[in-house]
C-alpha cells in the first residue's frame, strides 16, 4: 500500500487580498507566512519516503513543493489537472465568484464565461487520481489548491459535490490516504 499525501500550498499574496487566480501566467507568490508554513510542512513530512511530487502549474504551489521537496530530492511532475479551478473571475475578488456561484440554480454546474464548473473541476481531478494509481512509489506528495483538495476528499470519502464543498483545508494542511 502506498501513502498519498495531498498538501495545500502556503499562504499566497492573493489569499491575503481575497482574489481569484487560476492562470499560471499570473505569478502569484507565497507570502513570508506562506514560506514559513511550507517549511513547517517540510518538517512534518521529513520522515516520509517521498520519491515523487506532483504539483500544479501555479507559482504558489510550485514554491511550496520546492520548499517541502528540499529534504526529499524527489522527482517533480507538473500536471495541469492539479491547477486551481478556473472560476472565470481571474484577479477579481473571491466574494464575487462565490456570490455568482451560490446564486445559480445549480451552483456545482454553474460556470462563468471562460471558466469551468465545479463538476468539471472535480472530473479533471478524479482523472488525475485514476492515473495516480499507477505510480509505484511508496509515498507520493501532491501539492495543489483548496477546491482541488475538496475533489480529492470527495473521491476518497465518496462525497457528493455539496458535501465536498464543505471540506476545508487550510494553507499547508494535508489530506492523507492509503492506496493499494
Amino acid at each position: 500500500m502506498k501513502k498519498l499525501v495531498f498538501l495545500r500550498h502556503g499562504e499566497s499574496e492573493y489569499n491575503l487580498s481575497g482574489l481569484c487566480n487560476a492562470d499560471p501566467a499570473v505569478p502569484v507568490a507565497l507570502t513570508p507566512t506562506g514560506r514559513l508554513q511550507a517549511q513547517a510542512a517540510a518538517e512534518r513530512l521529513r520522515g516520509l519516503p517521498i520519491r515523487r511530487v506532483y504539483v500544479s502549474r501555479l507559482r504558489r504551489a510550485q514554491e511550496t513543493a520546492a520548499i517541502v521537496n528540499a529534504c526529499h530530492y524527489a522527482e517533480i511532475h507538473v500536471d495541469a489537472r492539479l491547477d486551481d479551478r478556473n472560476t472565470g473571475f481571474e484577479g477579481r475578488p473571491v466574494t464575487q465568484y462565490l456570490n455568482a456561484m451560490q446564486g445559480a440554480p445549480d451552483p456545482f454546474a454553474w460556470k462563468a464565461p471562460g471558466g469551468e464548473s465545479y463538476r468539471e473541476m472535480v472530473a479533471r481531478v478524479h482523472g488525475f487520481l485514476a492515473d495516480l494509481r499507477e505510480a509505484d512509489e511508496s509515498a507520493v506528495l501532491v501539492v495543489t489548491h483548496h477546491e482541488v483538495l475538496q475533489a480529492v476528499a470527495g473521491h476518497f470519502q465518496n462525497l457528493d459535490p455539496a458535501r465536498m464543498w464543505l471540506v476545508w483545508i487550510g494553507n499547508c494542511e494535508t489530506l492523507e490516504f492509503g492506496s493499494g
